[in-house]
């Protein structure tokens, strides 16, 4: 026979209920029910009471009431597997297939749930665990931080390269900042030895200024002198003449220099003191002539062994000859192809082509292109046959002038064929 005495119960005066301390009567593997037997052990005395209901694993019901002393943490045995009806087999049975559909129902729930399960051990213990869908969660989870740390972890090894290439580029700037000061202090010192040797020089400069305006001071007052001692009536030689006197007026009239007369605007020479003839202004065919005695004969003048026009009333119509006189302005030769343009925009153009007939009897067609394009279509073709061939009796016809071309019809009795020339003069 098995006894389930685990714990301790507390037991009331005139009361059915008993309460357990750390006990699990509800264990369907323990197997207390209905029916079976509560046994109390006090000092000296031993009390049975049957059980009528368990309502949890620390509270059932007796049959009937306590009518002992009420205690607390009193001994107890419950006989948990004497022989029993088959009514009380059938509930213990029941009892552990509904403890064995709790745990699977439990098992279920960890590997679907989203949610811990809580499972009861088979000494009546609850344990709580995560379900499978939880754990996967986490292990998610944790395989993204793992990530993240390493990402984080490859970005701090970058930072921490940059870092240093940094901090080499700053060691290398400190070493050429430190070059550049050693540099700067040389060139300091240079510029100070410069600045006392211009110092020097400025102090020079200043002493040989100071010399130059002595010596300037000493050259003005040699001048000063010099102006104070020249003798103001020599400047005009008297020659007896009371208005060539310095104290008086000057006549310029009667001025000389070295025997020669002195001239200004109010005493203009003559004809006579400069030895010229007079010459008489006359107008001549509404053009101006100077003539100097008698007369010039105008026609006979000549400039550097040429003959002078003076006769200009006929020099316009010359030119209007030469405006109205049509030139050529433009010339193309290639072979047997030519053109002209002349300046009042005419233009004349000839080329050679050789003009076949495919059969007797019939009518050859030949699109000629012109060597310069013409600026009107009203102008004229004319068609030289250079050799006869077998084409002795060739017709020629053209039509659909254009600006750039024109076409050439042909007709002959025979077959064969034949050189021409093309010829178009217009505008």
């Amino acid at each position: 026979m098995s006894w389930y005495k685990t714990g301790a119960v507390n037991v009331t005066n005139n009361s059915k209920t008993v309460t357990g301390i750390n006990t699990k009567w509800t264990n369907p593997l323990i197997g207390i029910c209905s029916g079976q037997m509560l046994i109390l052990q006090t000092s000296n005395t031993i009390e049975i009471y049957e059980i009528a209901s368990i309502q949890s694993d620390t509270q059932l019901t007796l049959a009937k009431e306590y009518n002992g002393a009420s205690k607390t943490g009193v001994s107890y045995e419950i006989p948990t597997s004497p022989k029993v009806s088959i009514e009380a087999l059938a509930l213990r049975v029941s009892e552990m297939l509904n403890y064995y559909q709790i745990q699977l129902d439990a098992w279920q729930m960890i590997l679907t749930s989203e949610e811990e399960v809580t499972l009861t051990a088979p000494d009546g213990r609850q344990v709580t665990i995560k379900s499978q869908y939880a754990i996967s969660n986490e292990l998610n989870k944790l395989l993204e931080q793992s990530k993240n740390y390493a990402e984080q972890t490859t970005n701090n090894a970058d930072i921490a390269k940059n870092a240093s290439t940094s901090a080499k580029s700053y060691s290398d700037s400190a070493k050429s900042y430190a070059d550049s000061a050693s540099s700067s202090a040389t060139a300091s010192r240079n510029s100070a030895q410069q600045s006392s040797n211009s110092a020097n020089a400025a102090s020079s400069s200043e002493r040989n200024a100071k010399t130059s305006e002595q010596n300037a001071k000493k050259s003005a007052d040699e001048a000063k002198n010099a102006v104070l001692s020249i003798d103001t009536t020599v400047f005009i030689k008297k020659s007896g003449e009371a208005n060539q006197s310095i104290d008086g007026e000057l006549d310029v009239k009667v001025l000389t220099e070295q025997g020669q007369r002195v001239y200004s605007p109010n005493n203009k020479p003559t004809a006579d003191d400069v030895g010229s003839v007079p010459a008489v202004k006359s107008v001549v065919n509404d053009s101006p002539i100077y003539m100097v005695g008698a007369h010039v004969d105008v026609a006979k003048l000549t400039v550097g062994g040429k003959s002078v026009i003076t006769d200009v009333s006929n020099i316009q119509n010359q030119i209007n000859q030469l405006n109205n006189r049509i030139y050529i302005v433009e010339s193309y030769v290639n072979g047997n192809n030519w053109y002209n343009r002349y300046s009042n925009g005419f233009i004349e153009q000839s080329g050679v082509i050789l003009a076949r007939t495919p059969s007797a009897n019939s009518v050859c067609g030949n699109l000629i292109n012109l060597l310069t394009p013409m600026k009107t279509k009203n102008y004229s073709v004319s068609i030289d046959k250079i050799n006869n061939g077998l084409w002795g009796d060739i017709e020629y016809a053209y039509a659909e002038l254009d600006l750039t071309a024109f076409w050439l019809a042909s007709y002959s009795h025979t077959t064969g064929e034949a050189w021409i020339r093309w010829t178009v003069r217009g505008y």
